[in-house]
């Protein structure tokens, strides 16, 4: 019993110190070893609590994360219990007491006891609703202000234009001049911004230089020449603390009507439409139309139950894999898991119809960990045959910027007993807008643990020379488009061809051939200084098991 008193008063000795650390707001810490967790008394009535202490094992606080956000609190708690992590900062959404939902950021630490186990959790909790709806630096509403009033949108069926705009290369200005001069250049393009939308819309501050507007009142049309105003007044040059700073703004919008889908798929069409623009269309707005041979609501209610998939643990997705061979002997060298996803309504559905719109929303890191798991767990026992085969998977920006990439690479590896030397991630296009240091210090954290990487798509982009010269690949994968059209009549391809593959050889990079589909391009090949090839001169892409039957004599 006295062990129990004081454990207790040093739950309430901690209680104390966050409350004060809290400045006004909720604050909770749990007693990992005595199974107790005390919340503010304002929490209790706000969440609807049983009692300001509560045993742990009473409470299971994940009911109270929205669904859609559950997926990154478990791994957080995941990393806290396994002595992953020491401290976290989240932000999801919460139920209240009266059933509706609340955004709250989440800032906390792990207090240790001598063996190095968990004891205490402490953690204050910030309503954003209350506390940061409005952005310090321009004093527009801010992104949490945003997502609440595209919700209220959906909820009330309205009809309604949204854009997400922002300054390119803003790093460089806050580099360049200090970021109170960057600060100014933020607080400018608001005020343009503002001033170009006027009373037909409201204007919100992102993440970082981004910018956002919804308007019930304007037409798409309209739109587009408020955003083109206040892109032309950008590129002409704002004027910030005496100077005229030229900037480069990119844009993508999205007209929907309200009650169709959730805010979170509409963000996601906007992301992808900013990032057409960013980076294939110099800045002019791009309008999301929706994915190729579907009309924009087939494409919203698909891209809407593929979320929903995810949610239910990738419900309805499966891996089928493209065999690589070895260029000279034709051996099975290489499988490439490719992503497959089914539904009654839709059919099979190719990744290229959902993929480039979902890359930039939270929920699609949760499928890549899925296709790593399964084809990590698929391709186990074939290495019993093929005990140097390369399994290459594809790794999304999402993953790529996670700062648990790592740890999650080592617990799917464990859980399945995968050795990670015979794993290779695939750089698709979209990693390329990563930004390039970032990019770097983790292909070199993936090496170290013998992890190989290939750049897909190599030649496609200005980007591919650089990236062959500062990540030193293991493998480069020529854009296919170069591949389907050679011939020794077409001496333009033929001569890209070959010199791409002899610059990346004599760097020491291997190369593969994809997209080879008859004997004519398979004797075109032949001359360059090829590692691997792929295609359907060779196989279509197979289930695991035909794999292993269709191969087992090679």
């Amino acid at each position: 019993m006295k062990k129990t008193s004081e454990h207790r008063k040093i739950l309430d000795d901690i209680f104390d110190v966050f409350t004060i650390l809290g400045r006004g707001n909720y604050v909770s810490i749990c007693d990992v070893k005595g199974n107790l967790t005390r919340y503010s008394p304002a929490a209790v009535e706000l969440f609807g609590l049983p009692d300001e202490y509560i045993p742990a094992s009473d409470l299971n606080w994940v009911d109270y994360v929205h669904h859609e956000d559950r997926i990154r609190y478990e791994k957080v708690m995941r990393s806290l219990l396994e002595k992953k992590s020491s401290s976290y900062d989240l932000t999801y959404r919460t139920r209240l007491k009266d059933g509706t939902y609340a955004t709250f950021r989440y800032i906390g630490a792990v207090i240790h006891d001598a063996y190095g186990l968990p004891e205490f959790i402490g953690g204050i909790m910030i309503n954003e609703g209350l506390t940061e709806s409005t952005d310090p630096v321009t004093i527009l509403r801010n992104k949490y202000g945003f997502f609440q009033d595209l919700a209220a949108a959906v909820e009330l069926k309205k009809n309604c234009v949204a854009v997400l705009c922002g300054i390119t290369h803003m790093e460089k200005i806050n580099e360049a001049r200090g970021y109170n001069f960057g600060n100014a250049v933020l607080q400018q393009a608001a005020w343009f911004l503002q001033e170009a939308v006027g009373r037909d819309g409201t204007v919100y501050r992102m993440n970082g230089a981004k910018f956002a507007f919804i308007t019930e009142s304007l037409s798409p049309e309209e739109v587009a020449v408020k955003y083109e105003k206040f892109r032309r007044a950008a590129q002409a040059g704002l004027p910030v603390e005496n100077v005229r700073q030229v900037l480069s703004i990119s844009g993508g919008m999205f007209a929907f009507e309200g009650g169709q889908v959730s805010e979170h798929t509409i963000n996601a069409c906007l992301t992808f439409a900013f990032n057409d623009s960013k980076f294939h269309h110099n800045g002019k707005l791009v309008n999301y139309n929706g994915a190729p041979g579907l009309q924009t609501d087939e494409s919203l209610e698909m891209l809407d139950e593929i979320r929903n998939c995810i949610l239910l643990d990738c419900e309805g997705f499966f891996l089928r894999y493209q065999p690589v061979f070895d260029a000279q002997t034709e051996k099975l060298t290489s499988i490439e898991a490719l992503l497959c996803w089914h539904s009654e309504r839709f059919g099979d559905v190719p990744p290229s119809a959902y993929v480039p719109v979902l890359e930039s929303d939270f929920l699609f890191e949760e499928l890549g960990y899925w296709i790593l798991r399964r084809a990590m767990d698929d391709t186990r026992d074939l290495l019993k045959k093929f005990p140097d085969l390369i399994l290459s998977v594809n790794i999304s920006p999402a993953q790529i910027v996670d700062d648990l990439l790592l740890e999650e690479i080592d617990k799917i590896s464990a859980a399945t007993g995968f050795p990670l030397q015979n794993l290779c991630f695939e750089l698709t296009k979209s990693c390329r807008q990563i930004e390039p240091y970032i990019l770097r210090r983790i292909i070199r954290a993936l090496k170290r643990k013998g992890i190989m990487c290939l750049i897909d798509d190599f030649g496609s982009g200005v980007a591919s020379i650089d990236f062959l010269r500062d990540l030193a690949p293991d493998f480069i994968k020529l854009e296919k488009s170069y591949i389907t059209n050679i011939s020794e009549e077409n001496s333009g391809n033929l001569q890209i061809v070959r010199h791409l593959s002899q610059l990346a050889s004599e760097l020491g990079t291997k190369v593969c051939l994809k997209g080879i589909e008859d004997a004519a391009i398979r004797a075109v090949i032949r001359q360059f200084p090829v590692t691997n090839v792929q295609g359907h001169f060779w196989s279509e892409a197979l289930s695991i098991e035909e794999i292993s039957k269709k191969f087992s004599a090679t």
